[in-house]
């Protein structure tokens, strides 16, 4: 005969489980990321930085106060990279687009090894010169 209510077996070790212990699949483990300033770098070598707000089964990401960070590598040995920022704007990316998304710390940016905020007209003006190239290059082909 079978009982009504609900079991009991298992109950106690079900309890015990926090919300950290437990692993998420796939796109569900960008729920961590939730409402964090993120760092993505896309498939076409774009690096955008924003507060993440929301996804969904297929990495699909929106960016609130999202702008495009463009980092370079004066040519001259002894300068250190600068970044400048365009902003954005609130955004939505492709998860298949997605190369690489992490969150970025306050103490990451104030660290001395972080490269140096310019206006972007500058970085801009720095990379047509041929006086600063990408930071990163990204070679990734099309499929």
């Amino acid at each position: 005969r079978r009982r009504a209510g609900p079991r009991r077996r298992g109950a106690s070790a079900r309890s015990a489980m926090s919300a950290e212990d437990l692993i998420l699949p796939a796109a569900a483990s960008l729920v961590d990321q939730l409402d964090k300033r993120v760092l993505i770098i896309l498939r076409d070598g774009r690096n955008l930085v924003g507060v993440m707000r929301s996804f969904d089964q297929f990495s699909n990401v929106v960016l609130e106060d999202t702008f495009e960070r463009r980092v370079v590598v004066p040519t001259d040995d002894a300068a250190a990279p600068v970044y400048g920022d365009v902003p954005l704007g609130l955004y939505v990316v492709r998860g298949d687009s997605v190369v690489l998304l992490g969150e970025i710390g306050a103490d990451a940016e104030a660290s001395p090894k972080h490269p140096t905020q310019l206006p972007i007209e500058e970085v801009i003006a720095l990379e047509q010169s041929g006086r600063a190239k990408p930071a990163v290059v990204w070679d990734i082909e099309e499929s």
